[in-house]
């Protein structure tokens, strides 16, 4: 998270839940005053300084339930966010009294955006300038996140049962996933995209490891696959069947979010939102390597040794043709602008519409460097969401600054984002362009998954 300096604790706190009371004064109906439902010692309350280790960050996300108990925060300690979340569940409940939803608040240089699953409420408070729309994203993948450890069905009877239940109780252990999902919103662009981001491997490679994946079989067995880095190398799965972007984004945050599934075999229930919100199925989860782990989802909460045999088995084969190795190096380095021998292109996003999967090379030069990666990204996510403004949507569109300049270009099977130096001409960008989707074409089975093994 980028970090702006910090103001006196009680100017920022202050700022932050007065100007969004006024804010939300100022849309509801001449008359009304949300001050009835807001007291003054509450607002004094939420501006202590142990809220100031939140106010430090341009992005902020917080959950709490309909009753106002805080549940997780991204910043600071939850158990000591009662006022606040009080004040936030009373501008909601406001809203709700006249058959209303509260969806942002503009306050200031932030942003206040709100997405309501009862029974919790989830916020986003953002400088960060990404659109309404994005950080309603990132709050359905934070929700997303809480239904894999609890299933919805399980977490609306809990509430219905007791409505001032604290779900800490449930979640105790899995908080790290929420934080890891918060760090790899500002990171990942697997989450904008909506897809998948692919280890580039040889067809000859990738088809190979499907083969000895699909190797075999296991009673009760959904999907298997093989993780390298975050990124997806090959998926066994049912034919005609297939799993959601987000279900594996989330199954991917998990391996990211805990080292528990680094040191030894792990068999864990997980609910896949997009697949079944309402049950779980069971994940068997071993790194055969540093970097690389296999992933098997069953439906039967008895299949772990027969997993395990599986995996045992694999690694044998995997060993037996030398792709472990060769998939260790591969994950290592994918590959860099270099490779494609294009001049001018100092960085780019491809996604291919058609398989939901995305590629990007590895950030070098001066992307190498932390501070020029997150401006980058957050550049990127401006342009995108430029271009699918629901109002005016784009399939061009160019975009300078000071210090780089960027090509958005959407057509109906790819959107390709290129970004050049500052000084190049809008010819030289097309050019380049079109040479980087005939590189990306004929690259083509080695950047995506074009065809997974079924069974």
């Amino acid at each position: 998270m980028d970090a702006v300096n910090q103001p006196t604790p009680s100017t920022s706190q202050q700022s932050y839940i007065s100007t969004a009371s006024s804010t939300c004064s100022n849309e509801i109906k001449s008359g009304r005053k949300i001050s009835r439902k807001v007291s003054r010692s509450s607002v004094s309350d939420a501006s202590d300084t142990h809220l100031t280790s939140w106010a430090r960050h341009k992005k902020h996300f917080v959950i709490l339930s309909s009753a106002g108990k805080p549940i997780w925060s991204r910043y600071g300690d939850e158990s000591k966010l009662s006022s606040f979340t009080g004040v936030i569940q009373a501008i909601i409940s406001f809203f709700q009294d006249s058959n209303d939803a509260i969806k942002t608040i503009n306050a200031g240089s932030h942003k206040f955006v709100f997405l309501l699953k009862e029974p919790l409420y989830y916020v986003a408070i953002s400088s960060t300038h990404e659109s309404d729309v994005q950080l309603k994203d990132q709050l359905a993948y934070l929700h997303n996140q809480i239904i894999s450890v609890l299933t919805s069905a399980q977490l609306t009877k809990i509430f219905k049962q007791r409505v001032n239940f604290d779900l800490r109780q449930l979640l105790g252990g899995t908080e790290v996933f929420l934080d890891s999902l918060a760090t790899s919103f500002q990171k990942d662009h697997s989450f904008m995209f909506g897809a998948l981001e692919v280890l580039r491997l040889s067809r000859p490679m990738r088809d190979q490891i499907g083969r000895l994946l699909a190797k075999g079989k296991t009673n009760d067995l959904l999907y298997a696959m093989i993780i390298a880095r975050d990124k997806l190398v090959t998926l066994l799965r049912p034919r005609k069947h297939s799993l959601h972007p987000s279900d594996l984004h989330i199954l991917f945050n998990m391996l990211t979010g805990s080292t528990t599934f680094h040191t030894a075999e792990s068999w864990t229930p997980l609910c896949l939102p997009k697949f079944n919100a309402s049950g779980f199925l069971h994940a068997y989860i071993c790194y055969i390597e540093k970097d690389i782990s296999v992933v098997m989802l069953s439906t039967s909460k008895d299949n772990f040794y027969q997993l395990s045999e599986r995996k045992i088995k694999l690694v044998q084969d995997l060993d037996k043709e030398q792709l472990l190795e060769k998939l260790q190096q591969a994950a290592i380095k994918s590959y860099t602008m270099a490779d494609t021998g294009i001049p001018n292109i100092c960085h780019f996003m491809y996604k291919s519409k058609a398989h939901i999967q995305f590629t990007c090379p590895d950030y070098t030069g001066p992307y190498a460097d932390d501070t020029n990666r997150k401006r980058l990204h957050r550049l990127y996510q401006f342009v995108y969401d430029r271009m699918h403004t629901r109002s005016r949507p784009l399939k061009l569109y160019y975009h300078r600054d000071q210090n780089e300049v960027i090509l958005g270009w959407i057509m109906s099977s790819f959107e390709l984002y290129t970004v050049f130096s500052h000084d190049t001409s809008k010819p030289s960008m097309i050019t380049h362009s079109n040479q980087l989707l005939r590189w990306i074409k004929k690259q083509e089975d080695n950047l995506f998954i074009l065809n997974s093994p079924v069974f």
